[in-house]
């Protein structure tokens, strides 16, 4: 899937006030996970899981540590798809924040 977008967002923020709305952002982005640094983790400190790790993945984090990327196989692999997990959890959590915003109000 693709980075979580503006509109995405905004989907998410339907019949919430202005408040929550605020809210909303700023809980997002002070939770949600660069990308880029996800990949630049995953080139350069893969071995060790520390991708995994900054991304909320600590069962794999550990898992790449104690075999050492499963000697080099996962390491690769997460070469690619290290961007797409990230965009996943960054959208598990805006919904989870979006959730607990609305529950808030009531």
């Amino acid at each position: 899937m693709a980075q979580v977008g503006i509109a995405e967002l905004a989907s998410m923020q339907q019949g919430m006030t202005d408040q929550q709305k605020t809210l909303f952002m700023s809980q997002y982005a002070a939770e949600k996970k660069d990308r880029t640094i996800a990949l630049i983790l995953a080139l350069l400190l893969g071995f060790f899981g520390v991708d995994r790790f900054y991304i909320g993945g600590t069962r794999a984090g550990f898992f790449k540590l104690l075999t050492l990327g499963l000697f080099g196989l996962v390491i690769v692999s997460d070469w690619f798809l290290i961007m797409e997990f990230t965009d996943e959890i960054n959208r598990a959590k805006a919904q989870e924040i979006a959730a607990r915003v609305r529950a808030s109000a009531k």
